[in-house]
């Protein structure tokens, strides 16, 4: 007997299905009709469905020739509204319900594109496109949205599809030089930059100079967020991250007053927030890895305009 994935029900469920979709999400799944769907796509035989994906022609051609079937698109998103957070009136910090709240997100964004690719019958999913949004309608809802092309595989299908936000060109090379995804590893931390007196001064000068307060701010954000990216990376046994992109995104805000707080300056002074995001791919070296690696590269036939892969007569490195 077939076993549901986690929040996942039989769909046969006789409830009312907005009633089941609401529960389902609840516990990180997906709706019941993309449950149908997908499970459809995964029991078609190769050929028998024309598959749909955001690979370029070049990307497609290159998977196919690594034995890797596109099957069709998958995504996962998740839409979460943020509580109250809290900053400090006297020293920088980490807002940690907010660097908390794009990390779930992410999580659960994360896990129901591996839930469709999963349900597609797919080893993996590649070209994963990740975008972040915070609303305009209200500053406490961010919107994590994941979408990629789940591919069918010479390995089989796994327990847990593999994920990666590579191209395919990227992939083909990574594939061909013996390192196999882990999955996808990412790192939020949002940073509050309280405002002194020395970066007014800064502001107010005629010199050029470091604004080393921000700089400083922006070094201890970017560390926090990789460290959670790291531990995800070991908690796979990873060998490394690749294509690791970062994004950055600077606030202004104001500290409201709270009791007892007194004529504390720092109410009157504009402050900022900063957010900062890693996502990239974690690799391991596969068993069979090729301990020599030939350089190649991609010729146009004059022939038939075809890109033809060339191989160079000797390797471009060695490994022990």
């Amino acid at each position: 007997m077939e076993r549901n994935g986690p929040g996942q029900q039989s769909s046969g469920d006789q409830r009312d299905p907005a009633l089941v979709d609401l529960e389902r999400l609840r516990h990180g799944g997906i709706p019941v009709h993309a449950e149908e769907r997908l499970r459809e796509l995964g029991h078609t035989g190769p050929g028998a469905l024309a598959f749909t994906s955001d690979l370029s022609p070049d990307e497609a051609g290159l998977l196919r020739q690594r034995g890797y079937q596109p099957l069709g698109l998958v995504t996962g998103s998740a839409v979460y509204h943020v509580g109250f957070a809290y900053a400090s009136a006297y020293q920088d910090t980490e807002v940690t319900q907010l660097s908390a709240a794009y990390n779930e997100a992410t999580r659960l964004a994360v896990g129901r594109l591996s839930q469709e690719a999963h349900l597609a019958g797919a080893e993996g999913v590649v070209g994963v496109r990740y975008t972040m949004t915070r609303h305009e309608w209200t500053e406490r809802v961010i919107e994590v949205q994941l979408v990629g092309t789940a591919v069918r595989g010479p390995h089989g299908q796994p327990q847990s599809p593999w994920l990666s936000d590579l191209s395919g060109q990227e992939w083909w090379a990574l594939d061909r030089a013996g390192f196999g995804p882990a999955g996808i590893v990412w790192g939020h931390c949002v940073w509050f930059v309280l405002t002194q007196m020395s970066d007014v001064w800064i502001m107010q000068s005629w010199s050029n100079q470091e604004f080393t307060h921000f700089s400083a701010a922006l070094g201890a954000c970017r560390d926090r967020a990789a460290r959670t990216m790291e531990l995800q990376a070991a908690q796979m046994r990873a060998t490394g991250i690749v294509g690791v992109r970062l994004a950055r995104r600077l606030d202004e805000l104001h500290l409201t007053p709270g009791y007892g707080s007194g004529s504390n300056p720092v109410y009157e002074l504009e402050h900022h927030s900063v957010t900062l995001s890693l996502i990239g791919t974690a690799v391991r070296e596969r068993p069979d890895a090729p301990r020599r690696v030939r350089g190649s590269s991609l010729a146009l036939s004059l022939r038939d305009g075809r890109l033809v892969r060339t191989t160079g007569q000797d390797a471009d490195a060695t490994f022990r």
